[in-house]
């Protein structure tokens, strides 16, 4: 559409707009409680320029017409609420702002009033009564989107449901169960996945209720669907490429056909075109009359559908997935079809078995038999068709867009999100800078920088650990005096109320787990900067009193995961994540090699010291737990007697050395996890020293390698004058700075079991966080 020449207005956001105004026009959900009305909403878009537009053109007499007509023909002729529309953007002040505001407070069923705005009304908007919030293009934060749903879940008289609108565009030539099932999330599903995660950080219930609160409104099963072929056949197994146009299902039939030997030609295939161009219709000017026979570029496919003939038992191999596209433009419009792409991801489907696969029409007609639903009248039997129909797609959202089931994957999406959030409040408050220096990431390159969690990450990681640590100790009631969470997080002084805690913790244990954290509390308060660790901390304190007990069950197989995922890459320190599968399966054989003993015994577990010298967030130590748990269990041993073996390792048997704090830190909540009897003080976890030596500016440290130079590791003859090097470690429950390296050696010395990742990395980035210098000095070192 042509806004008088001045600026262009995309079909996709008009249609997406279009889709607006029926919301707002009076195009509702019927529910338990009735029809609910929009009285009020405020749309989300990210170019001034066209939510100008957008706000101005919907309200066009054009689009009033349209609008009644849709509502004539699909709701019984009820009359179109008289609603009016208005842009704000950050440029308009407060006054106009607050004005806004409060026309949306008076806005009624009859006349809802809209706000399609750019850049405000996220965090800190209170309107309890708003009906619905829209995003007509998709969000560029997830922290965004997550502040926008809030502004629709708040409580108010006489709301009983917020709404959430999403419209975006599907093909005119497709069909919607089939374009959802196999588009990838920028195609359509990344609206709505963004904002099913955003509910969830609100209300993790939202998967089990999908099913009510998600209604769908899809365009009818288009009379013809295209459809891009590839088939294997023959003793050559050759692949032929066609596209084939016909009725849904239309395509399935005639594959199947030219299996069994039919000519692809008989079978309403045509050859492939030299390109397959696709685009939406443009109308003419809203001032005109809109065209509705603009054609379509026709024979653009949406899917692939592959077929192949097996040849042991003469069944077909049928599969399905989406054309292969070019990137979507910014606005949103579907990218080019890349048939070259598109033929290769076929191949795939044929040869390797990508894609989802089909029953045959054959053995769809054999389940049908088996239906005793066949047996029921026609319009019980539709009703049910459009029930699984929408039930489908509802699975295919869940899946793409990172939602689960499972209560452990579920609470540590949202531990995940809730550590970037944190850090986006501290990240807001300028504080990069001090936490960068504080973490000694402030000499790393930009883009090497860019590859790994930045300080404000850490800090906010280190903080969602203690928190999560914290509630567990309230819930259990482990110590007197320590308060819950959700006391902690509406204290008028948050940041005061959570040191005086952790404080009061540690004079009692738990040392490696908080400290870390308090030490990033007291780098941020040295810098008097205090709003944005004072949200950070409200946020981390609510998510960590829901699924504290979550993390505390989650095991070795999801610590390291979400570890390596928030940290990003430490390739500079050498250190890369090991696969909790293949921490399962050394941990399996190592056990299997230290012959047939019993390992429900504790003298058993006194005697296989296990260490691991670069142990990271612990994976392959928690992986060797685990399985001495399991070795025990097999053997008789009960939850008691697994208690006090699980205490015995983690105090005597399992030690761990690392360079890296935050590591350690995820080390020690792992290995206690489940267990609050441990002491974290008899914990055999190692900081080692790593870098420029506070004592001896001119040395520098490298590690665990330092242990080379202890004659208690590697004799030598004294003659030689080689002393022991007097490099200090720390043993991370003891708070002074003075240990030596002896701490290390004795917790190495007469181990049974050496399991670890070695840490690898090129020299020539060898501790690329310090200075040139230094990175001479370690490698010489």
């Amino acid at each position: 559409t042509e806004s008088k020449g001045r600026h262009r207005l995309t079909t996709t956001h008009f249609l997406r707009g279009l889709a607006f105004t029926l919301a707002m026009g009076g195009a509702t959900v019927d529910t338990e409680n009735g029809s609910v009305p929009i009285k009020s909403c405020i749309a989300f878009m990210n170019t001034v320029d066209k939510s100008k537009n957008l706000a101005r053109d919907l309200q066009q007499p054009l689009v009033r017409d349209w609008l009644q007509g849709w509502l004539n023909e699909h709701s019984g002729g009820q009359p179109a609420a008289a609603y009016s529309l208005e842009h704000l953007d950050a440029t308009n002040n407060v006054s106009q702002r607050e004005n806004g505001t409060r026309r949306l407070a008076a806005a009624t069923a009859a006349q809802p009033h809209g706000i399609i705005n750019v850049g405000i009304f996220g965090e800190g908007t209170d309107s309890p009564s708003l009906s619905s919030v829209a995003f007509l293009e998709s969000r560029r934060s997830p922290i965004e989107v997550i502040q926008a749903v809030g502004r629709a879940m708040r409580t108010a008289p006489d709301k009983s449901l917020g709404y959430i609108i999403c419209p975006f565009v599907i093909p005119p030539n497709a069909d919607a169960e089939a374009w959802l099932s196999n588009s990838s999330p920028e195609e359509g599903w990344q609206e709505l996945g963004q904002i099913l995660l955003a509910l969830r950080a609100h209300d993790q219930r939202i998967e089990e209720n999908l099913a009510e609160l998600l209604q769908l409104y899809l365009p009818r099963v288009p009379e013809k669907v295209h459809t891009f072929i590839g088939i294997a056949r023959g003793e050559s197994k050759r692949i032929q490429y066609w596209s084939h146009e016909g009725a849904p299902g239309d395509a399935q039939e005639a594959v199947e056909q030219v299996l069994k030997g039919a000519s692809p030609r008989a079978s309403s295939f045509v050859p492939l075109p030299e390109s397959m161009e696709y685009d939406l219709p443009e109308p003419k000017a809203l001032g005109g009359v809109w065209d509705k026979q603009a054609p379509y570029q026709a024979g653009a496919p949406t899917t692939v559908l592959t077929g192949k003939l097996n040849d042991d038992d003469g069944s077909f191999d049928l599969r399905t997935d989406a054309v292969a596209r070019e990137k979507p433009d910014a606005d949103g419009k579907p990218g080019v079809i890349n048939i070259r792409k598109t033929k290769a991801k076929a191949r795939d489907m044929i040869n390797n078995g990508k894609g989802n696969p089909l029953p045959s029409l054959a053995e769809k007609k054999r389940k049908r038999a088996k239906d005793d639903q066949r047996v029921i009248e026609r319009q019980l039997r539709l009703l049910k068709e459009m029930q699984e129909f929408g039930e489908a797609i509802r699975m295919n959202l869940l899946d793409k867009s990172g939602l689960s089931d499972d209560r452990v994957l579920r609470d540590l999406n949202i531990l995940e999100e809730s550590v970037r959030e944190a850090a986006h409040h501290l990240n807001a408050d300028e504080l990069r800078p001090v936490l960068d220096r504080h973490f000694g990431l402030d000499n790393l390159r930009e883009s090497d920088l860019n590859k790994q969690a930045d300080g404000c990450t850490i800090a906010a990681l280190l903080m969602m650990n203690a928190a999560m640590l914290h509630q567990r100790i309230a819930n259990g009631r482990w110590l007197s005096g320590v308060s819950d969470l959700a006391a902690v997080k509406n204290d008028v002084n948050v940041v005061r109320r959570i040191s005086r805690e952790w404080d009061r913790i540690m004079r009692h244990d738990f040392r490696p787990v908080l400290e870390p954290a308090v030490e990033a509390i007291q780098a941020i308060e040295d810098t008097g900067k205090l709003a944005g660790l004072e949200r950070a901390l409200r946020h981390i304190a609510a998510e960590a009193e829901r699924i504290a007990e979550t993390y505390a069950d989650m095991g070795a197989d999801h610590a390291g995961p979400l570890f390596n995922k928030v940290m990003g890459n430490q390739a500079s320190d050498g250190a890369y994540f090991t696969r909790p599968v293949a921490a399962s399966i050394a941990a399996r054989l190592t056990l299997d090699a230290c012959g047939d003993v019993n390992w429900a015994d504790p003298a058993v577990w006194r005697a296989h010291k296990t260490v691991d010298l670069a142990c990271g967030s612990g994976t392959l130590l928690a992986a060797t737990l685990t399985d001495m748990k399991r070795r025990a269990k097999e053997q008789g041993a009960d939850e008691d007697q697994l208690a006090v073996l699980q205490k015995l390792a983690v105090e005597e048997t399992l030690k761990g050395l690392d360079i890296n704090p935050v590591s350690l830190q995820l080390a020690a909540s792992q290995l206690t996890a489940g267990n609050h009897n441990i002491s974290y003080r008899q914990m055999g976890l190692h900081l080692m020293p790593y870098g420029p030596q506070p004592h001896d500016q001119g040395r520098v440290a490298v590690g665990t390698l330092e242990l080379l130079g202890q004659k208690a590791v590697v004799e030598r003859s004294s003659e030689l004058g080689l002393a022991d090097d007097r490099i200090a470690s720390q043993a991370t429950w003891r708070p002074s700075d003075e240990t030596e390296l002896e701490d290390a050696v004795s917790a190495v010395k007469d181990a049974r079991i050496i399991i670890m990742n070695p840490p690898f990395t090129n020299r020539a980035k060898m501790g690329e966080k310090f200075q040139k210098d230094t990175q001479r000095l370690l490698r010489a070192r």
